[in-house]
């Protein structure tokens, strides 16, 4: 369908959230283990040979997370936050053109 309404999608601005959906994720068992032995719960970190790695908030946002603690699928309520919605949409934006 990609082929076909591809155009279109990409148009109303969901092209990467219809592909998203359709994207099936395969568990793997190593990796989650592999991770899991890395993990410092004093740091809340991954200790590897090369150094501490975390997850923050930012990462969260990048991949679509929400970090309000209320559903992604939820309608913003404030202005506030209709506000931050539309600065991270912009970012987005010229992320895409500069990359």
């Amino acid at each position: 369908m990609a082929s076909l309404h591809g155009s279109t999608w990409k148009k109303a601005g969901i092209y990467e959230a219809i592909l998203n959906s359709t994207y099936s994720i395969q568990r793997n068992h190593d990796l989650i283990l592999g991770l899991a032995e890395k993990w410092c719960p004093e740091t809340k970190s991954f200790i590897f040979s090369w150094g501490e790695a975390t997850v923050t908030l930012e990462d969260m946002i990048i991949s679509g997370y929400s970090v309000l603690g209320s559903s992604v699928f939820s309608p913003l309520e404030t202005d506030e936050l209709k506000r931050t919605a539309e600065k991270l949409s912009q970012s987005i934006r010229e992320f895409h053109r500069t990359a």
